[in-house]
């Protein structure tokens, strides 16, 4: 009977610190589909709103508003999340499926001039923000119970724009 007692004690705390291990591994895997999402819908928008005028002298020049609504149709797609409000370069997503909390993007803009060849050279900054939503029964449990477990994903990516011959 001892046995028993000590075996059930030892799959009760095997299952306490085990919890936060798997938590960790799931927050590691949504940091990478967020990464590739966002990589993926910036250099999608990239490729068809670059100004074509602009391209002919070698210039990068983006095309803002295009940029911003290319960008948001590939990251809905990616994540499967619909586009709930725009604020200028700011936008911000909630779940369809209910897989994840809501997502503020946030799209920064810079142009500058290389000295060296005096081109046009875009930068764009992109930056999401997100409350994780927990998978695990403890930290659900925790989070449900109003104590301050948040944990904020962000991811940056920037992106260089130039054109070359």
């Amino acid at each position: 009977m001892r046995n028993i007692a000590l075996g059930l004690l030892m799959v009760i705390l095997l299952s306490i610190f085990i919890e936060p291990l798997v938590e960790f591994l799931n927050v590691y895997r949504e940091r990478i589909v967020l990464g590739s999402a966002l990589t993926n819908a910036a250099r999608a928008a990239k490729n068809r709103s670059l100004v074509y005028e602009s391209q002919r002298q070698l210039d990068a020049k983006v095309n803002q508003d295009r940029f911003v609504d290319l960008f948001s149709e590939s990251f809905e797609d990616a994540m499967q999340l619909r586009l709930e409000k725009r604020d200028g370069h700011t936008l911000s997503f909630s779940s369809v499926d209910g897989k994840y909390n809501d997502f503020t993007v946030t799209l920064k803009f810079e142009e500058t001039t290389d000295d060296a060849s005096e081109r046009t050279i875009s930068k764009v900054t992109v930056i999401a923000e997100s409350d994780y939503k927990f998978k695990t029964k403890y930290l659900k449990l925790a989070d449900d119970a109003g104590k301050d477990v948040t944990y904020k994903l962000i991811e940056e990516r920037k992106l260089l724009l130039s054109v070359k011959n």
